[in-house]
């Protein structure tokens, strides 16, 4: 037995030690580094608005590669704003331009809190980084802003009156500044208690404006300006703000006083009562006149860029301003009657008056003149009678217009309230009755 596992111990051994021997290990080579995709672009797809940014290694700029990626994605989000404001401006024919900056920068600082690196990769001698924007977490951000914004504007709105105020004009100021860094979704009220649908906030304020600046007028004191708006480089005037509507004075608004052929503006305040006390300037160059515009200064109670978004358009009320003692060359013209027109009380009326108001000098060459005064009046005559027991009458208007001769420019062309003259004898006397007429209300509106 011993002798047979000695056998079998011996052939194992000669079998293992005629066995081939076992190669030498091979070495594995580590896999290839693969290019993603996405270096060479990528735009956005439901979840994410991508941007790729890249830089030699060792560059020496300043700027991080993730801050290019977050600025090339900011670039992304500043144009689509800009084709939406576009949108909106040509939609409702508004000047945006003074608000693209602001909310460019604003909507720039809000898109980073979404943006995030979501790959690098080095390759060769670059390296390169994927930025994305969280598009949801974005727009719900916004969004959100945006409806808080549209309630807090809403509500400034419903707290208007139907008063002309200073205080009024702030709040449509802020209801407009409020919704400005979302022009571009043009926040509208859905309120159908006071208006049909949907209605832009934008659009309500500006229709609040109008109807405001419809009922504004500035009015002048002594009561001939309202006439004649013609006054003395010496004299003071006062400006009244009046709610045509109501009658009301309108007190704490700006208004500001703008000077013909001139840079220069005077801003003033109208007091408790309404009015202020206003003294012209004499500006012109050689003693000439001048013409001062006043209007109410929407930009200086609320501000110019809200202002312009409202195409806020002032109505004008402007006085002629008279160098003391002018030369006034006389020019007049009556149409339709005979020769004795000129020698009608219209024409010794209109004298005086200058005389009497603003110290002038009659000179009879045009030469000597600083100003040019002509005096057009025509007639209307109903020549027939409807019966002998009915008078002739004739209707007589004009205006006085009023020209500088040195620069031949027109600084007043003023109509004279039509009035009307008759008389049972003849067509002439009841023409020159409404000369008289004319006359005569010219001296108690505006000479006396």
């Amino acid at each position: 037995m011993r002798y047979i596992l000695s056998i079998i111990q011996i052939l194992v051994l000669l079998i293992f030690s005629c066995a081939p021997p076992k190669p030498p290990p091979v070495s594995i080579a580590p896999p290839a580094s693969v290019t993603p995709k996405w270096i060479d672009g990528r735009g956005e797809d439901s979840l994410y608005l991508y941007s790729v940014a890249s830089l030699d290694l060792g560059s020496k700029t300043n700027e991080k590669l993730e801050s290019i990626a977050f600025r090339n994605l900011s670039e992304l989000i500043e144009k689509n704003v800009r084709n939406r404001l576009q949108y909106v401006s040509d939609s409702t024919g508004l000047n945006l331009t003074e608000y693209m900056d602001p909310i460019l920068e604003t909507r720039a600082t809000r898109s980073l809190r979404h943006m995030e690196i979501a790959e690098k990769f080095q390759h060769k001698n670059k390296e390169y980084v994927l930025a994305r924007l969280d598009k949801k977490k974005y727009l719900n951000s916004l969004l959100i802003e945006k409806e808080s914004s549209r309630s807090v504007a809403t509500k400034i709105i419903n707290d208007l009156d139907n008063n002309i105020s200073a205080d009024n004009y702030t709040k449509i100021m802020q209801a407009i500044d409020t919704i400005s860094m979302f022009l571009d979704y043009y926040p509208t009220v859905n309120d159908t208690n006071h208006y049909n649908g949907s209605k832009g906030i934008v659009d309500i304020t500006r229709g609040l404006l109008q109807r405001y600046n419809d009922r504004v007028a500035i009015r002048f004191n002594p009561d001939y300006l309202e006439y004649l708006p013609l006054i003395n480089e010496s004299k003071r005037v006062k400006i009244s703000a009046v709610d045509q509507v109501t009658g009301s004075s309108i007190k704490g608004i700006w208004v500001t006083a703008r000077f013909s052929d001139s840079d220069i503006n005077d801003l003033i305040l109208t007091k408790g009562d309404g009015t202020i006390l206003y003294q012209p300037k004499p500006i012109a160059d050689e003693g000439r006149s001048y013409v001062i515009t006043f209007e109410v200064d929407y930009s200086a109670m609320m501000s110019p860029t809200s202002a312009g978004l409202l195409l806020a358009k002032p109505k004008r009320f402007p006085i002629t301003v008279l160098k003391s003692a002018p030369n006034i060359f006389f020019e007049n013209i009556i149409m339709d009657l005979d020769d004795t027109a000129p020698s009608s009380p219209v024409v010794e009326t209109i004298r005086q008056c200058f005389i009497n108001k603003f110290s002038a000098i009659f000179v009879k060459d045009k030469k000597d003149s600083d100003m040019m005064l002509s005096l057009e009046v025509s007639t209307l005559e109903h020549k027939e009678r409807v019966s002998d027991i009915y008078p002739y009458f004739v209707h007589a208007s004009g205006s006085i217009i009023l020209t500088d001769t040195r620069t031949n420019l027109e600084v007043l062309n003023q109509e004279i309230t039509e009035q009307k003259g008759s008389d049972f004898t003849s067509i002439e006397k009841a023409g020159i009755n409404a000369l008289k007429n004319l006359a005569e209300n010219l001296g108690v509106g505006i000479c006396d």
